[in-house]
């Protein structure tokens, strides 16, 4: 890491999600992280200096904002941004696509490695192929910091610490909150980018299972009864089905990295969405459609190169409007069930604790957030995290205070309910700090339910 004149380089500027993360990047070094120094890069030097004038427009001051061209299909250009940051916050995209030469060239000059990635296909492509390059380079690459794992994730880490015992099992029901209006056809929710992203997704899915199969042929440990449940299955009154995301996968991953390398006992994750009865059959057979045909080429390009078309206009190239983006609203419920401090782990678990992290725009300013915050904390806590690899954030960040962090650019986290035993419930809601007793509790824990 010697020689390097940067914190954080952002490449992919110039794009959608790229400029919402530059904007807030400029904010909050302004406000908040004022030694944090960083640049930007992309392909059309013309589009960076554009964008340098949207910022000096609304009031930054751009004097020390490093400029860098560079193309991600010219080695030596992409190298030339990349090993003058200490960080890279990769916003370009798709990344099945674009990627894998980051990385490689991260690997090579030092740099770590942050991405908003959702595709799958991609993220256990990275783990195969540069995992242990980047251990003995002592470079961390930690894919999907964005709004498809940093909620769940997130929520893990802050279950775990307010739950002081041993989760078993965690089931997170996440609901998005769209306005009515957003129902008509014409109202973009997502950019062309996002939206080139989910035909690479479904493109790669039976080559991200087999892949699945390939690296992680057995499960740690055999999943619970009582989380096998049917597609469609009831709970407070409505009807949900597994959450296509990211989110299962990466928890997965994570947990683990945290049994192998931390001898952490693996909580098991499952996450489940809902929408509106008349939308489940609209949607969803849509999309199984969409699925099956984009094994044909002809189809994808169709996808890919006419997306207002067959979207009928939910994506655009403008993208959703700033008022569409904040009136949309999440939510992750995170159900956990375990072991009291101390408990017998072959007993059953009567322990219970829910948690809710919420917030809004997940498409952009939460992935924008979110992305930022894990190349903070990178930055500031290298020390509390693994020395390199190809790792997901919930094992990257588990002893770092990233919770924290994002409490105070506006994630929401809440107890909401807790049960000890056959004690009764309680609801509470717990926005603040973590004490250092509640982010070291856990390694104690550990060690005494092992």
């Amino acid at each position: 890491m010697e020689n390097k004149t940067l914190d954080i380089i952002v490449l992919g500027a110039t794009g959608f999600t790229g400029k919402c993360t530059v904007k807030y990047l400029a904010s909050l070094t302004r406000e908040k992280y004022w030694d944090v120094t960083w640049g930007i890069a992309g392909r059309s030097k013309d589009k960076l200096q554009g964008l340098i004038k949207e910022l000096n427009f609304t009031g930054f001051d751009t004097k020390n904002i490093v400029l860098v061209e560079s193309d991600i299909e010219n080695r030596e250009s992409l190298r030339r941004a990349l090993k003058i940051a200490r960080v890279v916050i990769n916003c370009t995209g798709p990344n099945t696509v674009l990627s894998p030469p980051v990385v490689e060239a991260c690997i090579e000059c030092g740099t770590h490695y942050v991405d908003i990635s959702a595709e799958m296909f991609h993220i256990l492509s990275l783990y195969r192929n540069f995992n242990k390059a980047a251990e003995d380079a002592s470079v961390l690459v930690i894919p999907s910091c964005g709004y498809a794992a940093i909620p769940a994730e997130a929520g893990m880490i802050y279950l775990d610490r307010q739950f002081k015992g041993t989760l078993h099992t965690v089931e997170c029901y996440t609901d998005m909150k769209i306005p009515k209006r957003a129902y008509i056809p014409g109202r973009a929710l997502i950019h062309n980018g996002t939206w080139t992203s989910l035909v690479y997704v479904l493109e790669n899915f039976k080559k991200h299972l087999a892949l699945w199969k390939e690296l992680f042929p057995t499960p740690i440990e055999p999943e619970p009864e009582e989380m096998k449940k049917s597609f469609f299955h009831r709970h407070n009154r409505q009807t949900w089905f597994p959450y296509p995301g990211t989110e299962n996968e990466s928890v997965n991953m994570s947990q683990r990295y945290l049994y192998e390398k931390a001898q952490k006992k693996p909580a098991h994750f499952k996450a489940y969405t809902t929408m509106p009865l008349f939308i489940h059959f609209l949607i969803i057979p849509v999309m199984y459609i969409y699925y099956y045909m984009s094994y044909f080429k002809f189809f994808r390009k169709l996808l890919i190169n006419c997306p207002r078309l067959v979207t009928i206009g939910y994506a655009s190239q403008k993208g959703p409007s700033q008022k569409m983006r904040q009136d949309t609203k999440y939510n992750f419920v995170l159900n956990g069930k375990g072991w009291e401090l101390g408990a017998d782990l072959n007993t059953k678990p009567t322990k219970t604790m829910s948690i809710k992290v919420s917030g809004s725009d997940p498409g952009y300013d939460t992935t924008s957030v979110a992305i930022i915050m894990c190349a903070i904390t990178i930055l500031k806590e290298t020390s509390n995290m693994a020395k390199g690899g190809v790792v997901m954030p919930g094992a990257a960040f588990y002893r770092t205070d990233i919770v924290d962090r994002l409490m105070h650019e506006g994630f929401t986290f809440e107890t909401t309910y807790q049960r000890e035993g056959n004690g009764p419930g309680l609801t509470t809601t717990v926005t603040g700090k973590l004490s250092s007793e509640e982010l070291a509790y856990s390694d104690v824990e550990q060690k005494k339910g092992k």
